[in-house]
């Protein structure tokens, strides 16, 4: 029996909070190890996304929603669930996601705007994710500093801890060629003028739902082919201004589809 002081009291609360993180953390963990099994859910939740429709009847009766508000939310949630269902990281899906999940793992609100919305680390490289529903010519000016920002934060702190090349893959539901340009020359400089080369590849939604669905479908879901078509796209940057390099881009995934399902 703990005496009745605060101090004591002020002790079990710690102690009590740190358990109710560490069952947190092993349920999130639970959930993630799910995700595999459920990459159906998961490109129905893309889909709804894609056509801004808020609800959709699944296959066995489940009804499922992207409320119209919470639909920026729901976007980082959903790839996030996406990475888990590839099931190869070597960071904790608590440490992927920067936005806060409820009791039942739904998305609160988006990740704050001063890093990342995700990072998935794998065994050799890191993948940065970044989503925006913005698809008009004001999505360079929110997006263009930003991601690179970010990207260039995360390569350099990967290359003094573990020399894992970074890849920034920046998802929206259609790509104005003005981010893409910036995307495509892909440089940052540091404060000491330092320049660094960033490899960040812009992709639609619909281009990403089908290499994931082909993925499951041929069962070959091997993070390795994500970096091989991250590697392909950012390979024809050089020869192609954006609107072109857009064009090659799907014409890369298409390829790589069509060879997993045939």
């Amino acid at each position: 029996m703990f005496p009745d002081t605060g101090g004591d009291a002020a002790d079990i609360a710690i102690v009590r909070h740190e358990i109710e993180q560490l069952l947190s953390e092993r349920n999130e963990e639970e959930y993630a190890t799910r995700q595999a099994v459920e990459w159906e859910e998961i490109v129905a939740y893309m889909e709804l996304i894609i056509t801004r429709r808020g609800k959709k009847i699944l296959p066995n009766g489940e009804e499922i929603e992207v409320p119209p508000t919470e639909a920026p939310a729901y976007f980082e949630w959903v790839l996030w669930r996406a990475f888990l269902a590839i099931n190869s990281l070597a960071n904790k899906p608590y440490e992927a996601r920067r936005f806060k999940i409820d009791q039942d793992f739904l998305p609160v609100g988006t990740a704050p705007g001063n890093g990342p919305d995700l990072i998935f680390e794998f065994h050799d490289f890191v993948i940065v994710v970044e989503v925006t529903l913005t698809d008009n010519s004001r999505q360079e000016a929110a997006e263009g500093e930003p991601v690179r920002r970010h990207v260039a934060d995360l390569v350099s702190h990967y290359g003094a801890q573990s020399g894992k090349p970074v890849y920034g893959l920046f998802i929206a539901n259609r790509i104005d060629s003005n981010t893409a340009e910036t995307f495509r020359i892909g440089v940052w400089f540091t404060r000491t003028d330092d320049k660094m080369r960033l490899d960040i590849i812009p992709v639609t939604l619909v281009q990403f739902k089908d290499f994931f669905e082909a993925l499951f479908r041929s069962g070959r879901v091997e993070v390795g082919l994500i970096r091989e078509m991250l590697d392909l796209c950012g390979g024809l940057r050089p020869a192609h201004e954006a609107p072109a390099w857009k064009h090659e881009i799907q014409q890369v995934f298409n390829h790589r589809i069509a060879v997993l399902l045939n």
